[in-house]
């Protein structure tokens, strides 16, 4: 028993060796698959009409009878072997190639034999044998199929009752055939080897190159998740401190106002250090938004952006602040909490940049193609071209009004924001007369 179980496994082996032998034999690239299944496919109607001719013009004509139809069903069938798509077929189509042409080209110098290898014949033989080698890419089975071919012919000829000169001309076309399209298949088997190699090697050095962005990212998305629990930890121990200090300088002027004494210029000192405290703490909580919120706030849904507008008008108006919205604003798919952040910020900017008694502010919009434009415009100073593009940056303010709570983060944030999801914004202003502030969503 343990002897036939080791037979067995041995059978096992060897098989899945021949196997691995015929696949790499036979393999051939899908463009190599498609071109010879194509080929296959039309030499089946070709054989035939071919093969009709020469029995019409050649009424001596001798053939196998019902071979003509079988190798035209055969190569009908292989041509369209690949259309199953099936892995078998995929692995070995080179093997099923070679061995129905090898069989066909046996055929032919049995056929061409069988007429005294008559022109017609022995032309057919040459083109298909000429063409079957062009076919093949793999050396051995060319060697295989090239030497068989010329064996099989001289063994033909040697049989025929023909002359030196006759005999002489066809193994010295057959060997001429044989010599040349081996040379020629030699070189291009080298160069199409060449390409493999080099496609391997550029296979391979992408995936490093892959391997390697990926390990990055991976490095990076560590190295950011560290920067956010850094920014809530530095931000948690700064602020603090503040509050407590901001208590602190609250009860002291609180007390001293109780006993209806005037601000002392101790007092005076605590007001001007809360004023720093408060803006100490809107420097913390502007960085954060800048930083985090992108990463924070993710979800996206339908937005009445006209109520969502309504809502912070309503908030920030005032009689010093009257703030219009001309046209009905549409629905849009945003995060909401993002859109609510850069109208609250286009529209506080405006107010608190104001040089005017009475800030009034425009709210407008319009659908330009497959976008959807914004405008906030103001009566403000104006803003000088030169100015521009430093107004997008972070803690940039041009010194208008610089004892207003302002950090420089709010429209630094609206551009990140906006460009984060696909949109533009820029700035149009007139000094003395006001600023427009563009933006633009596109539609999804």
């Amino acid at each position: 028993m343990k002897y036939l179980s080791l037979n067995s496994v041995n059978s096992c082996k060897i098989i899945a060796r021949m196997l691995d032998f015929l696949k790499k034999t036979g393999k051939l690239e899908p463009f190599e698959i498609k071109s010879s299944s194509l080929v296959l496919a039309l030499v089946s109607p070709g054989l035939y009409i071919y093969s009709i001719l020469i029995s019409e013009y050649n009424l001596k004509a001798v053939e196998i009878p019902y071979m003509r139809e079988v190798f035209v069903i055969l190569f009908l069938i292989v041509g369209l072997l690949p259309l199953t798509k099936k892995e078998s077929v995929v692995n070995y189509y080179g093997i099923y190639v070679f061995l129905i042409l090898f069989v066909f080209q046996h055929y032919l110098t049995y056929t061409a034999a069988l007429n005294n290898f008559s022109i017609d014949y022995l032309l057919g033989t040459y083109i298909v044998m000429f063409g079957a080698i062009l076919m093949l890419n793999n050396r051995g089975l060319i060697l295989v199929f090239s030497a068989s071919q010329l064996l099989h012919m001289w063994y033909r000829v040697s049989l025929v009752d023909a002359d030196i000169v006759t005999e002489g001309a066809i193994l010295m076309s057959t060997a001429t055939i044989f010599i040349y399209s081996f040379i020629i298949l030699n070189g291009f088997i080298r160069y199409r080897q060449g390409l493999l190699e080099a496609n391997q090697n550029l296979e391979s050095k992408i995936k490093q190159r892959t391997l390697d962005l990926e390990n990055r990212a991976k490095q990076l998305y560590e190295r950011n998740k560290d920067l956010e629990e850094f920014a809530y930890v530095v931000s948690h121990d700064l602020k603090r401190p503040l509050r407590n200090i901001h208590a602190l300088a609250s009860w002291v002027v609180e007390s001293d106002s109780s006993y209806g004494n005037k601000l002392s210029e101790v007092t005076e000192n605590l007001v001007t250090l809360q004023e720093q405290v408060d803006q100490m703490d809107l420097l913390i909580n502007g960085i954060l938004n800048y930083s985090l919120q992108m990463d924070k706030e993710k979800e996206v849904k339908l937005v009445d952006v006209d109520k969502l507008v309504k809502r912070i008008s309503m908030v920030n108006s005032t009689n010093k602040s009257v703030i219009e919205i001309k046209n009905k604003l549409p629905k849009l798919l945003f995060n909401e909490s993002q859109l609510l952040q850069v109208f609250q910020n286009l529209i506080q900017n405006a107010i608190k940049h104001n040089d005017k008694i009475t800030s009034e502010i425009e709210i407008d919009y319009k659908k330009v193609n497959n976008e959807h434009v914004f405008s906030v415009s103001d009566n403000g100073p104006g803003i000088e071209e030169k100015y521009h593009a430093k107004i997008f940056q972070l803690f940039q303010k041009l010194g208008i009004k610089s004892h207003i709570d302002s950090i420089g983060i709010g429209l630094a944030l609206v551009k990140k924001i906006i460009e984060r999801n696909g949109g533009r914004i820029w700035v149009e202003s007139i000094l003395g007369e006001g600023t427009t502030f563009f933006i633009t969503i596109r539609e999804h």
